[in-house]
């Protein structure tokens, strides 16, 4: 159990913000699950509609009684494939456009792709009489579907391998995949769904498109994700240290930074020089330790270098 656990700590260290994603949404399912087994067994438990209340509603009476349902309901499944589906596509897609474009890019894309589902499942749900009224969304679909999308709109030409199938060009999955959605709103079923799929495919191309022409759809995304982290970070005592009056200009100033050692303790002030060198060690320190874990395993690591490892590898 504690080498699963050390696993577990090694991935969300150094894999990166896809494969984090994946891990929370995993997390989600198994509390879920957990949850609805207790429930099954006889506890008491508060049985709230709509996976415990994670889920959304386009019913807007509804929908104002849970407002937190417009994040939480595309981190929310409760059937295995569904789950699999979408984490699949989300290790892939997420990690090919995380390779180009970074953790804050993708968590920013994740969550307003997600949000643009939402807002388009509402809106048409509500405008259009003929669809379908009432029920429950949830799930990372509209989410996963941003990210595929403005992957293949910024890799269109991208050859993969499909099983079954074999090489194909990226764009002509993404295209496959949105013009399936398409002809599915026809059929009456999983409305709400297929439209938050929609939702999200449009904008991953509307945010790529963006990013060709410098103009960053993601930016109040970016700086909320910031604002957030900022926040929380200041009430756990972990905040980024308060910005102090710049010093006059004089002869020989330089910009000194704090030295934190692996234990997180602050030492004295260190020039650029002593700053940029104690960066270049660490990291060092850290391919080094990635390359015995290539050769020999994780497993193999003392436990000083797996803290150092999980201290310092989301730096890598």
């Amino acid at each position: 159990m504690s080498s699963l656990k050390d696993d577990l700590r090694m991935r969300w260290a150094t894999g990166g913000m896809a494969v984090r994603l994946v891990m929370f949404n995993i997390l989600v399912f198994l509390i879920l699950t957990t949850l609805r087994l207790l429930i099954g067994l006889g506890l008491p438990l508060p049985a709230l509609p709509g996976a415990f209340g994670l889920a959304t509603s386009a019913d807007l009476t509804v929908l104002a009684t849970r407002p937190w349902s417009a994040v939480t309901h595309m981190f929310a499944h409760t059937e295995v494939w569904h789950l699999a589906m979408n984490m699949l596509i989300l290790w892939w897609m997420g990690g090919m456009f995380r390779g180009y474009f970074g953790d804050r890019r993708t968590l920013s894309t994740y969550l307003t792709g997600g949000l643009s589902g939402f807002v388009l499942y509402v809106l048409a749900t509500n405008l259009v009489p003929s669809f379908p009224q009432g029920g429950y969304a949830l799930g990372a679909s509209s989410a996963v579907m941003a990210l595929m999308v403005a992957t293949a709109t910024y890799l269109p030409d991208t050859v993969i391998r499909l099983f079954l199938i074999g090489p194909v060009k990226l764009k002509w999955v993404a295209v496959a995949y949105v013009v399936l959605d398409y002809v599915a709103l026809s059929n009456g079923s999983n409305v709400g769904g297929h439209l938050g799929h929609i939702g999200g495919a449009a904008y991953g191309f509307m945010y790529m498109r963006g990013m060709q022409s410098n103009r960053d759809l993601g930016a109040p995304m970016e700086k909320l994700i910031d604002w957030l982290v900022t926040t929380f970070g200041r009430s756990s005592g972990t905040a980024r240290p308060t910005r102090r009056k710049r010093p006059k200009r004089g002869k020989g100033l330089r910009s000194v930074h704090r030295s934190v050692d692996v234990e997180g303790k602050t030492h004295r002030a260190q020039t650029d020089e002593e700053f940029n060198e104690e960066k270049k060690a660490r990291q060092e320190r850290i391919d080094r330790i990635l390359d015995k874990i290539s050769k020999v395993g994780y497993d193999q690591l003392t436990k000083e270098e797996k803290d150092f490892l999980f201290r310092h590898g989301g730096n890598v």
